[in-house]
C-alpha cells in the first residue's frame, strides 16, 4: 500500500509543480489566470459530479487507489476529503505536441451523451499528460464478467449484458458522428466500458488512439486483423472491436488476458463452432434461463459475426448495428412479463379501438426509437390498424398519482393539437401508453432527416403553421388543473403534424412523473430552461422557454445543442443571442428559408417572439397564451397572395 501511495503523491507532485491553484468551476467570464495548466472543460455546474469544487492541492491530500496499467497509460481512483470519487489517467507515450493534444482534448471534452463517460479536466506539460473523468462505482465491464485479479464475480444476467450492448453501440454510434464522422474511438473493449446510472453501456478511454503512439498486445484479440497500432484505427476497426465486445457478453469468455486466465480468439472460436450448436458450445449457460433468451442471443450473435467481418468493407456502420440491437432486444412479446398479460388495458371513454394486452402480444412491433421517458413501438395490429405503445421506464410514481395524471389527461381528449392518449396500462413493473400513430415523422425528423435529392424541405409557411399548431396544444394543456398543468418535455421530437399539418404534442405531463434522473439526460439536449435544476423546477414558464427553443429551431434548422463551424458545441440559445449580439441576423436563419424574403418580416417577428420565450428570467417569459396570440397575428397579417418558390 504505501508503494501505491508514494507513486500517488510523486505523480500529484508533478503536476502541482509551480503552478496556481485555480477553482475547478470558474465563472466563464473570469479570463484564465495565467500558468495554470489544470484545464477545465465547461460543463455545466449541475450536471457534474465534480461538485463543490476543489483545488489541485485537495488530489495530494486525496486517498488514492491504483487501478491498474491499460494500454495508454496507468489509472489512479482518488477520493477527496468531502466524498467526491474521480478517476485520474496517467498518459504514456503521448506522440502529439502539446498545441495539438490540447484540440484533441477540447474536441473530446465537448462530447456530451449518456453513452459516453464525458473528459471534465486534462493536465498537460511537457513531462505529464492527466485527463480526469467521473469514477463508476460498479467497475468495468470485464470486471463485472470476469472479476478482478481472476476472481469470479456474481452472474450478470442477460438483461444487463443487453444493456451493456446497446449502451456502448449507441455511445460509439455518436463518437462516429463527431468531426465531421471521421473521429475513431480506437480502444474498445471491455475494460474500457462502464455502467451509466441507468446501467446502460457507458464508453470510456475515447480517442486515445490519436495522441499516443503504440503497438496493441500480442495476446489481445479484440482489435480488428488489419490493427497493429494506433495508426491502423478507423470506424471500421471500432465495429470490429464492438463484435468481440458481443461475443465476450454471449460467452463469457476474455479476448483479453487476465490474471490466471487465458485470452480467447473469440472470433476463431465462433467460426470453428458448428452453427446448429451455438447453445451447447459457446454460449454463457448462466444465462440461458429459457428459449426466448437463447433467441436473443442467437441473434446477438449473428450482429457479432456481422461486425467482426475479416473485410473492413463488409462491416456495418455502428448507426446500423444499433438499430438492429434495438430490434432485436425491444420486441413486444419478449418485453411482457406474464403477470402484465393477466392485467388489462384502462381505456378512455371515447377510445375507438377495442384490444387488450394480448392483441398487442400477437401484433408485430417496430421500434420507433428510445425518448426521454421510455421506448415507442409501432405495433401493427391484425385488424390493420396502427398504433404507437410507449413503454415508460421512467415513471416512479405511485398508482395512485399516475390514475390522477390519466384522469386529467382524460379532459383534455379532443383537442386537434394535443396527440390523444387512448389508453393506458400501470403495474410495478410495467407503466404503458397507447397513442395514435402519426405516419409523417417527428418534426425533428422532418427537419434534420437527410438532406438530399428526395427530401422536401419545409417551407416557411410550413413551419408557422407547426409553430401555431404546437402551440395551441401547449396553451390548451397549461388551462388543465386549474391552471396549473404542464408538459415538462417541449422538443420537435414530440412534436408531429395532424391533418391540417399543424404542429400536434405528445409525451404530455410524463416528465412530473419520472425519476430524478432523467433530468440529467434532458439538460443535456438543450431545451431545459436554466432555472430547472430538478423535476420540481420544472412549470409552465419553462415550457416557454422550451418552446422558445422550438421555434429557434424551426427559424435555424439547427438543433438545440449544435456544433459550429470551427468544431466548438454550444447551445441554440447561446449561438443566436451571439449572432444578434454581431448584429448578423441574417445568419440565424436556416438556408432553406433565405429564399422566402417576402416573408422575411414575418421571420424576424417569429424570432423576436422566440427570444423573449428564452429569457433568462422566469417572470420575464410569456405565458404560452399572448406566445399564441402573437403567433396568430404573423399569420394573419401575412400576405395571402404571396408568391410560393418551388
Amino acid at each position: 500500500m504505501s508503494r501505491i501511495y508514494d507513486n500517488w503523491e510523486r505523480l500529484v507532485a508533478a503536476v502541482l509543480r509551480k503552478q496556481q491553484l485555480w477553482e475547478l468551476f470558474h465563472d466563464q467570464s473570469r479570463s484564465p489566470i495565467p500558468e495554470v495548466h489544470l484545464h477545465i472543460l465547461k460543463v455545466p455546474l449541475q450536471s457534474t459530479k465534480f461538485s463543490p469544487p476543489f483545488e489541485l492541492e485537495d488530489l495530494l491530500r486525496a486517498s488514492a487507489k491504483y487501478l491498474g496499467k491499460g494500454t495508454f497509460g496507468s489509472a489512479y481512483a482518488a477520493a477527496l476529503h468531502y466524498g467526491t470519487k474521480i478517476v485520474i489517467k496517467r498518459l504514456k507515450l503521448v506522440s502529439v505536441s502539446e498545441p495539438q493534444f490540447r484540440r484533441h482534448m477540447e474536441v473530446v471534452g465537448n462530447i456530451r451523451d449518456e453513452n459516453v463517460t464525458t473528459l471534465r479536466a486534462y493536465f498537460c506539460s511537457k513531462d505529464e499528460k492527466l485527463l480526469l473523468y467521473d469514477c463508476y462505482s460498479n467497475g468495468s465491464v470485464s470486471s463485472l464478467l470476469h472479476g478482478e485479479n481472476g476472481e469470479n464475480r456474481a452472474s450478470v444476467d442477460w438483461p444487463t449484458r443487453m444493456r451493456i450492448a446497446v449502451g456502448a453501440a449507441r455511445g460509439i454510434a455518436h463518437i462516429h458522428t463527431q468531426i465531421g464522422g471521421k473521429l475513431v474511438h480506437g480502444n474498445i473493449k471491455a475494460s474500457n466500458i462502464f455502467l451509466n446510472s441507468q446501467r446502460y453501456g457507458c464508453i470510456s478511454d475515447l480517442g486515445m488512439a490519436y495522441v499516443a503512439a503504440t503497438a496493441f498486445i500480442p495476446n489481445s484479440y479484440c482489435y480488428a486483423p488489419e490493427v497493429e497500432n494506433t495508426q491502423n484505427v478507423s470506424q471500421a476497426s471500432d465495429v470490429y472491436s464492438f463484435g468481440v465486445l458481443l461475443l465476450e457478453l454471449l460467452t463469457k469468455k476474455s479476448p483479453v488476458q487476465v490474471s490466471g486466465s487465458e485470452a480467447v480468439d473469440l472470433v476463431k472460436l465462433a467460426n470453428s463452432v458448428n452453427r446448429k450448436k451455438w447453445i451447447a458450445k459457446i454460449f454463457d449457460t448462466d444465462v440461458q434461463k429459457n428459449r426466448t433468451v437463447e433467441r436473443q442471443m442467437e441473434k446477438m450473435l449473428q450482429i457479432g459475426m456481422m461486425c467482426v467481418a475479416k473485410s473492413p468493407k463488409r462491416r456495418p456502420r455502428m448507426s446500423e448495428v444499433v438499430k438492429v440491437i434495438e430490434d432485436s432486444m425491444l420486441i413486444m412479446v419478449n418485453q411482457f412479463s406474464v403477470r402484465t398479460k393477466m392485467n388489462k388495458l384502462m381505456f378512455f371513454e371515447d377510445a375507438r379501438y377495442t384490444f387488450d394486452l394480448e392483441d398487442l402480444l400477437r401484433a408485430s412491433a417496430e421500434v420507433l426509437g428510445r425518448g426521454m421517458f421510455g421506448v415507442s413501438y409501432k405495433v401493427i395490429l391484425e385488424n390493420g390498424i396502427t398504433i404507437v405503445v410507449k413503454r415508460s421506464k421512467e415513471v416512479v410514481v405511485a398508482k395512485k398519482e399516475f390514475q390522477r395524471h390519466m384522469e386529467v389527461m382524460s379532459r383534455m381528449q379532443g383537442h386537434e393539437n394535443v396527440s390523444e392518449l387512448r389508453a393506458h396500462y400501470y403495474s410495478v413493473d410495467e407503466k404503458l401508453l397507447v397513442y395514435d400513430y402519426h405516419s409523417q415523422g417527428s418534426v425533428s425528423a422532418l427537419l434534420h432527416g437527410k438532406r438530399g435529392s428526395g427530401r422536401k424541405p419545409l417551407d416557411w409557411k410550413a413551419r408557422l403553421r407547426i409553430a401555431i399548431g404546437a402551440a395551441r396544444g401547449f396553451a390548451h394543456i397549461h388551462k388543465q388543473d386549474g391552471g396549473k398543468f404542464l408538459h415538462g418535455n417541449i422538443r420537435t421530437s414530440n412534436i408531429f403534424l395532424n391533418e391540417q399539418r399543424h404542429g400536434r404534442v405528445s409525451d404530455v405531463g410524463l416528465a412530473t412523473l419520472s425519476s430524478p434522473t432523467t433530468l440529467l439526460v434532458m439538460r443535456t439536449a438543450g431545451y431545459c430552461a436554466p432555472e430547472v435544476m430538478d423535476i420540481k423546477k420544472i412549470s409552465q414558464a419553462s415550457d416557454v422557454y422550451s418552446f422558445g427553443v422550438v421555434l429557434l429551431e424551426l427559424i435555424s434548422g439547427k438543433r438545440p445543442i449544435h456544433t459550429t463551424g470551427d468544431g466548438k458545441v454550444i447551445s441554440l440559445v447561446r449561438w443566436i443571442e451571439t449572432v444578434i449580439r454581431e448584429e448578423w441576423t441574417d445568419e440565424v436563419f436556416d438556408a432553406e428559408l433565405l429564399r422566402y424574403q417576402h416573408d422575411n418580416e414575418a421571420m424576424l417577428q417569429l424570432l423576436q417572439i422566440a427570444m423573449g420565450c428564452v429569457d433568462s428570467v422566469p417572470k420575464r417569459r410569456p405565458k404560452m397564451a399572448d406566445v399564441l396570440m402573437e403567433l396568430e397575428a404573423i399569420s394573419e397579417t401575412e400576405t395571402v397572395s404571396s408568391p410560393s418558390v418551388e
